[in-house]
This record gives structure tokens, C-alpha cells and sequence, in this order.
């Protein structure tokens, strides 16, 4: 990662709080607080007891290595473009993606923590560049047993991931702040109509990165930030 693109990282509490810049103007930043600490197996108790309850809600779904399912629905009549949804990550990355919307997420990280990974590449660079895809990656790293608070676009193409493959990585609640934000077509039509899921709203990055993610050399550039908690 180039040094300029470090001073896009601002860090404080000292280091329990990350916002990393993603543009000037209305670009909104990539927040992610760490809340507090719980007690060893704690995090990883809630985590994989919150996974197996979440399998039996009659929502469940799972595309896109997402667990996840809808337990607040929006009520468009009733001016509430909220949407609130639980989902987890097991012990498989996510599929690196974006959506359209702004994100509110609450989780807890199991036994072993996790790593939040961001993009700041576009779509169009990704399709035409997609070194770029790596070259501009952030990679937030967060202990196990630790609740955390994620705020950011949904544009930003993002992959959570365990912090190791034996363990779950987190479980958490996700405010989509307004659910029709940014969408249009037979898309919007469908979330305007209460058919909204996760799996839905998910755009996965090109196939070219894809193909480039396998790469063990591929995360080398990304910029790391580790937190956590006093």
C-alpha cells in the first residue's frame, strides 16, 4: 500500500477506533469502533449458539457463504425504510461483494477474532484493473471475545473473514438504514414489496479479482490495522 494511501487511516481510543476515508465529498468514511470485552469463551459461546438459533429462523438463508436471516422488515406505508437483519460468519470467508445502501453492524467476534476487509477500488477498476482491487484494500483486524461496531457504505466492496479456520469467526445485527437506497428497476420493485434478503442486495466483485484473491502473494499490499480494546 502506498504511504500516501496511509493517510487516509485516522486511529484513535488509541487504538479501538479505525475510520478510513473512502473520498472526498459526500464519500462517506468506514467506521469500526471495538465496544467492549468479554470474558475468554465468552465471544465464542454466543457466537456459535447464535449460529445454530439463527438456522431455525423462518427467514434463514444462505448464499454467498452468508449466513443470515430478516428479523425487522421495512414498512414503506409507515415511512421505516429500515430493514434489520442477524448473520454470521462461520468459518468461511464471505464472498467479496457490495450493495447498494449504508450499513450498521453490531457483532460479536468468537474464540479466535475476525478480519474485516475493504476495497476502496470502484467497480470500473476492478473490471479493468484488478491489481487495483488489492493495491487499495484495508484489512481490520479485531481479537476474539470482543463486540465491535461496524458503520459504511454498502458500495464499498467488503469480505469479513474468521481470523482462523477452526473457529467461527462472528455473529452480529445489521441496520440497513434505508433498504431502497440507491436501487432502482425490478431490484427496488422487489424491496419495495417486502422481498428484500441479504442475498439479494449482493453484488460479488469480478471473476478476474476473484481469481486473484486465491492467490497466497494477493493480500501482501493490503494495508493492516489491528484493534482492540483497553
Amino acid at each position: 500500500m502506498a504511504v500516501r494511501d496511509r493517510d487516509l487511516v485516522k486511529l484513535s481510543g488509541p487504538r479501538s477506533q479505525v475510520s478510513i476515508s473512502t473520498g472526498e465529498g459526500d464519500a462517506l468514511p468506514i467506521e469500526v469502533t471495538i465496544t467492549g470485552k468479554f470474558p475468554p469463551g465468552a465471544g465464542k459461546f454466543f457466537v456459535d449458539e447464535a449460529l445454530e438459533r439463527q438456522k431455525k429462523h423462518p427467514e434463514y438463508l444462505d448464499e454467498f457463504n452468508e449466513p443470515s436471516a430478516i428479523i425487522g422488515k421495512t414498512n414503506f406505508q409507515k415511512n421505516d425504510p429500515t430493514a434489520v437483519y442477524t448473520f454470521g460468519v462461520d468459518k468461511r470467508d464471505l464472498v467479496f461483494h457490495r450493495h447498494a445502501g449504508h450499513r450498521c453492524i453490531t457483532g460479536v467476534t468468537g474464540g479466535q477474532g475476525c478480519e474485516l476487509k475493504f476495497s476502496l477500488c470502484t467497480p470500473e477498476e476492478a473490471e479493468s484493473d484488478p491489481e487495483l482491487f488489492l493495491d487499495r484494500m484495508y484489512i481490520v483486524h479485531i481479537p476474539g471475545d470482543r463486540q465491535f461496531m461496524l458503520r459504511f457504505s454498502g458500495t464499498v466492496y467488503h469480505q469479513f473473514c474468521p481470523a482462523d479456520y477452526d473457529e467461527n469467526g462472528f455473529f452480529a445485527v445489521s441496520v440497513h438504514t434505508n433498504e431502497a437506497g440507491g436501487l432502482s428497476g425490478e431490484l427496488l420493485d422487489m424491496v419495495l414489496a417486502n422481498q428484500s434478503s441479504i442475498p439479494l442486495l449482493t453484488e460479488p466483485a469480478c471473476d478476474e479479482v476473484m481469481k486473484l484473491l486465491h492467490d497466497p502473494e494477493a493480500l501482501k499490499h493490503a494495508h493492516n490495522i489491528s484493534l482492540d480494546i483497553e
